[in-house]
């Protein structure tokens, strides 16, 4: 039940209500307004609320752009429901505050936290992510929904690995009445050739930036970089991106060619539709199932048998460990986790041992079996503050089932 907003202890700006709704706390800001933290009582959920910074903003051309964006969402209450789209279930307006009520998802993160290459996700879990966001497009697209801002930090990843496409402010939805946000609106990184040169939009301009995020998401590198605007533009209408393999080269032949031709510059040579685009990403899943399943992996499976961690695990389960997990190998003196870092990964040493220290002090080391990290606590953070040295070998773990276990840290 929602808490009585004379019971909350409420932090600066935090308002008791938006419309109907009682505001628990803030829970985010973006760059045209401030998320807060809600509770449905009629159906027993928790929302998220967005409120745009329009009448408050001193920018009259900013402000018209918010306005915009909030009677797009609002457009769309209702509208759009799948699985791997974000819902919106309301929107109104109330004293000068407009503001658009979503599922609120408990611990969520954006794929931006999956962009750095020393933070990659698993290969098949990349591929995994852009087919439901390829599916979800696909039903977009099919309503009429063009989403025009496909980037990293507009899509989510809940903590049971699923997807959640979200942020449709600036979207072309056919005929609707809601006058469209004009020139180039949206990430310029991310933009088709045909979005960046403000020429008629279709479905395909989205499947071009959603290739372009599982570039990023496979080599932690944007396909374009450049240090101002007008030659990022330029390099997106003319050059070609720097083929995958130069970041990284034990990805299958397959799968590069499959995302540059996500990314051709013409929209007639790119991958006919979304669903097209997750049929053929199923073949390269399928293949990828195969490698992880192969002989190569015995050695690993031999290994993992003998781990007192593992010795209550049926075969099945120790092969599906190594399917969920990465095999990592680190120098002697090389940290794990840093102190303060943020870390929702769960790690078993497999061979060697590592030291544990926290505010400089020795507290203990590690060895064969055990294990440590955040996974099963429910929370994105390392529960104890650590760091980590002096590890030999050890696999990064993403399991798709609770491996929480009392021996860990």
């Amino acid at each position: 039940m929602a808490t009585p907003s004379q019971e909350i202890e409420r932090a600066k700006g935090v308002p008791a209500k938006i419309g109907k709704y009682v505001i628990i706390n803030k829970i985010g800001k973006g760059s045209t307004g401030d998320v807060f933290l809600s509770h449905d009582p009629y159906y027993r959920r928790d929302v998220a609320i967005k409120v745009y910074n329009i009448e408050e903003d001193s920018d009259a051309d900013r402000a018209k752009v918010a306005r915009k964006m909030f009677f797009n969402e609002a457009h769309m209450v209702g509208m759009l429901q799948h699985p791997n789209i974000m819902p919106i279930y309301d929107a109104g307006e109330e004293e000068g505050k407009y503001y658009v009520v979503t599922e609120h998802i408990q611990g969520a993160r954006t794929l931006a936290a999956y962009c750095r290459p020393d933070n990659l996700l698993r290969v098949d879990d990349v591929v995994e992510i852009i087919y439901k966001c390829a599916k979800a497009l696909h039903y977009a697209h099919g309503r009429g929904v063009i989403h025009r801002d496909i980037k990293p930090s507009n899509v989510m990843l809940t903590n049971d690995n699923d997807v959640r496409i979200i942020d449709f402010g600036i979207a072309i939805v056919s005929d609707s009445e809601v006058s469209r946000i004009e020139g180039i609106a949206g990430s310029p990184s991310y933009m088709s050739p045909e979005q960046v040169q403000s020429e008629e939009l279709t479905p395909k301009s989205d499947l071009y930036s959603l290739g372009a995020v599982m570039y990023e998401l496979l080599t932690g590198f944007r396909p374009f970089r450049a240090d101002n605007l007008s030659k990022l533009l330029h390099q997106i209408v003319y050059a070609t991106p720097p083929p995958i393999h130069t970041y990284r080269d034990d990805l299958p032949e397959q799968l590069e060619e499959f995302v540059a031709t996500t990314m051709f510059k013409e929209p007639n040579q790119r991958i006919a539709s979304g669903a097209s685009m997750a049929a053929e990403l199923t073949r390269v899943y399928k293949d990828l199932r195969q490698k992880y399943d192969s002989l190569d992996n015995q050695e690993h499976f031999d290994v993992l048998r003998t781990l007192t961690f593992f010795h209550e695990f049926s075969h099945a389960e120790i092969w599906e460990v190594l399917r969920a997990s990465d095999w990592h190998e680190y120098k002697d003196g090389e940290d794990i986790v840093r102190e303060g870092e943020i870390d929702d990964r769960f790690y078993i040493i497999v061979t060697g041992s590592v030291r544990v220290e926290a505010n400089g002090n020795n507290l203990g080391a590690l060895a064969n079996g055990d294990c440590f990290g955040s996974y099963g606590t429910g929370h994105n953070n390392v529960e104890a503050v650590i760091d980590l040295t002096h590890a030999d070998i050890l696999p990064r773990i993403f399991p798709r089932r609770n491996m929480g276990s009392s021996t860990c840290i």
